[in-house]
């Protein structure tokens, strides 16, 4: 590591050392920040559900479940680049190339505020007909628009939360993200408590407080990394004449297929949710309530994914193949724990679970085959936030959309219709489809590292 870059990331509060020091510990560590930060980030939505659901009732949960299904579609896009960023960035950090970081950050800022500019435009004009593409239940689809309209006209900060995020992980910051995403988590509980419960601003007021609470997110970002510019090798800066094609090339060679994996994984989603809202209000938001209990432990491995993927990424670009097989292994222990602990709660309280989104029975009569489709996954989850780390790290992006695409069209939306269509299981049937196919992805990325083909690949710097 260049003495110069050293100081820096010695100044840093939140730096850390990735490719020294017993690889568990570090990863853990490290870790750890974005485990509660994408814990915090996914409390904006289930707080939304929570009050939703008690206040608002089943329409309120179909309107925003199906809302921010459609959000987290163009948001997961948005991701796709900021990812490439972040691997270009840790495997420049891990050679010492403090250039090339800068030239990265540049890149990377003026793509994340044109995408969101962009989708922000889409989701105000073309929201009606997307929840109509979608079959939303028509008592639930007016407040859905609301709140695409809303959350689409924040999509700007959404966005450079995300960018500013990828490029503190990349350089081994993972305290800071997760700073800013307690602030906005701690503003989005108070927003939505006030606007829906003493305002009575319905599922808009849901929107209102998750966008405000990014802008906040965001104006923090922004402030401590201006003022601590001479704790990292970056500055931010809006220069287009200044911009490398090289660069923007590789982020764009990266970004998209990125892009278009994370898009296929939503759209399917999509796909599911239509088959989903023709059972009823009812079943859509006792689905919408299944892929909160989903998030939970999903965001914390989550987490552990991202603390893997940059310190992977380092040791890629220090050259050090023996650590990444380390931090793959440990990735897989924290994991097997994380979901062996929640899969035991859900399997003994799976009403109580469901109680904390909603008291409508007719919801909660959905509740056990809903847990029963979350424990038919669990085994997946094990190994797939290692392995999707070390696929992501390597910018082995092609490998990852082929991937993609199998779960989500083979997987996902094939082995939902044919349970829930074809042998006419119904409700039952989309659920426990749709965790079936998680295994499209865990299968492939398992073998693609326990047979060693990882090592053939180099780093891309």
């Amino acid at each position: 590591m260049s003495e110069r870059l050293e100081k820096r990331q010695g100044n840093s509060e939140g730096a850390q050392d990735l490719i020294h020091g017993p690889v568990a510990k570090t990863l853990l560590a490290f870790s750890l920040p974005f485990m509660l930060s994408t814990l915090l980030q996914t409390l904006y939505s289930t707080t939304d559900t929570i009050v939703v659901g008690q206040y608002l009732g089943q329409n309120g949960l179909s309107a925003v479940s199906n809302g921010s299904q459609l959000m987290q579609m163009l948001y997961m896009i948005c991701v796709g680049f900021s990812t490439a960023g972040q691997i270009l960035i840790a495997q420049a950090s891990g050679s010492s190339n403090e250039e090339k970081i800068q030239r990265v950050v540049d890149v990377l800022l003026v793509m994340e505020v044109a995408l969101s500019v962009v989708f922000g435009v889409i989701c105000v004009a073309g929201s009606g007909w997307m929840l109509k593409a979608l079959a939303t239940p028509e008592e639930a689809r007016e407040q859905a628009q609301y709140y695409i309209v809303i959350c689409g006209v924040g999509m700007i900060f959404t966005g450079l939360y995300n960018m500013f995020s990828a490029v503190l992980r990349g350089v081994g910051d993972s305290v800071h993200p997760f700073l800013f995403v307690l602030i906005a988590s701690l503003c989005n509980v108070v927003l939505d408590v006030v606007f829906i419960v003493f305002l009575g601003w319905n599922v808009a007021g849901a929107a209102l407080a998750t966008v405000i609470g990014q802008i906040i997110s965001v104006v923090f970002s922004i402030r401590y990394i201006n003022r601590h510019r001479d704790s990292f090798p970056f500055s931010l800066r809006i220069n287009i004449a200044a911009l490398d094609g090289e660069v923007a090339g590789k982020i764009v060679k990266l970004g998209i297929p990125a892009a278009i994996q994370s898009a296929a994984i939503q759209f399917s989603f999509l796909f599911v949710s239509h088959m989903v809202n023709s059972l009823g209000v009812s079943v859509s938001a006792a689905f919408g309530v299944v892929q909160k209990l989903r998030n939970i432990p999903a965001i914390l491995t989550q987490g552990l994914s991202l603390g893997a993927s940059p310190m992977i990424g380092q040791n890629l670009g220090a050259r050090r193949p023996d650590r990444v097989n380390q931090v793959v292994k440990s990735s897989i222990a924290f994991a097997t724990v994380i979901n062996i602990a929640f899969g035991i709660l859900f399997f003994l309280f799976p009403v109580l679970c469901f109680r904390l989104f909603t008291q409508d029975e007719a919801v909660l009569a959905y509740a056990s085959v809903c847990i029963l489709s979350l424990l038919i996954e669990i085994p997946a989850r094990f190994v797939m936030p290692g392995c999707n780390a070390l696929v992501s790290a390597q910018g082995f992006v092609k490998f990852s959309m082929v991937v993609a695409f199998v779960d989500a069209f083979v997987g996902r939306v094939l082995f939902c219709w044919l349970f829930g269509v074809f042998l006419g299981w119904g409700a039952k049937g989309f659920f426990c489809g749709y965790s079936v196919g998680t295994y499209m992805t865990a299968i492939p990325v398992f073998v693609y590292y326990i047979t060693g083909l990882w090592k053939k690949r180099t780093a891309l710097l």
